[in-house]
């Protein structure tokens, strides 16, 4: 058994999931990403309400029940943008209005290149309460001024502790020295203004996976979501050469934990979240529910 195998079944009394157990239950229903190039990117889910986004901002609401998810609304979000790559979907505590049907949805810019003159900016979005369109309420930017953070820079919500996670590589995937960065915040408030700027002095946790756990690993990043103190990364295409990965990093116990999901998924994997008592994935194949 390999050493992905082997922890993946260690890890089952730990977190209920199955390794080769999953629910395909549906192909997307985005913009053509075909004939347009909108790559299935982001997603989180509040409530009975499933936001998937695709490359550039373009925007899909759904209604869940049970393992059904029916479209509702589709959009451009108003940060859709060609170096917007809404590579992350997390949502936040706060509503903008305490009638929204969604707290305030934050996607992760998450691209190589930078949107007027700033990188890795974190759009901060109210969707409209008839889920057919949004305003940008708030940006939040990494003044990174030692080059903390390599190809991109992620984002994710911690919900329950009200924390804002940066996580990226240092270099890139491609290169052996890569490692990859955690940085830690509190959760801007809306009523701090429309732009704000985070610098390293602010954080509350600054470290390298590789060097406080001895974990190393080098995937292309893509989707991120913290449930219960743990951090869970979905990765691969699963291939041979990418195979699907997901790991799953404990936020306070600094350590790693890994489970192949190549035998209960096809395609690249985006993204996670969990619905009742699930987790779901976000992949270019569609959604999976893991059992």
């Amino acid at each position: 058994m390999n050493r992905f195998a082997l922890t993946a079944v260690l890890a089952l009394s730990s977190f209920g999931l199955s390794a080769q157990r999953a629910d395909h239950l549906g192909p997307m229903q985005g913009f053509p990403r075909e004939q347009r190039g909108f790559s299935y990117q982001g997603m989180d889910i509040a409530g009975k309400y499933m936001l998937s986004c695709q490359d550039r901002g373009a925007a899909t609401v759904y209604k869940l029940s049970g393992k059904d998810f029916q479209k509702v609304g589709q959009f451009k979000l108003a940060s859709f943008n060609e170096v917007n790559h809404a590579n992350v979907v997390t949502f936040g505590v706060e509503k903008y209005d305490p009638k929204d049907p969604l707290p305030l949805a934050y996607v992760s810019q998450c691209h190589k290149k930078p949107l007027d003159g700033r990188k890795d900016l974190l759009f901060v979005e109210r969707i409209s309460p008839d889920l057919q369109s949004s305003t940008l309420v708030q940006t939040i930017f990494y003044e990174d001024t030692v080059q903390d953070f390599g190809y991109a820079l992620q984002w994710v919500i911690d919900r329950k502790g009200k924390f804002l996670y940066g996580y990226g590589n240092t270099i890139n995937n491609s290169d052996p020295k890569n490692c990859h960065r955690i940085i830690k915040f509190r959760l801007p408030a809306l009523s701090e203004g429309d732009f704000v700027t985070l610098r390293r002095e602010d954080a509350l946790e600054d470290y390298l996976i590789e060097e406080v756990s001895g974990f190393r690993f080098n995937p292309i990043g893509q989707g991120l979501y913290v449930f219960r103190d743990k951090l869970y990364m979905p990765t691969g295409v699963g291939t041979s050469k990418h195979p699907s990965i997901l790991y799953v990093w404990d936020l306070k116990k600094k350590s790693m934990e890994t489970m192949d999901l190549s035998n209960c998924t096809t395609g690249e994997l985006e993204d996670i979240s969990r619905f009742r008592g699930h987790f779901w994935l976000q992949g270019q194949d569609g959604i999976f529910r893991l059992r």
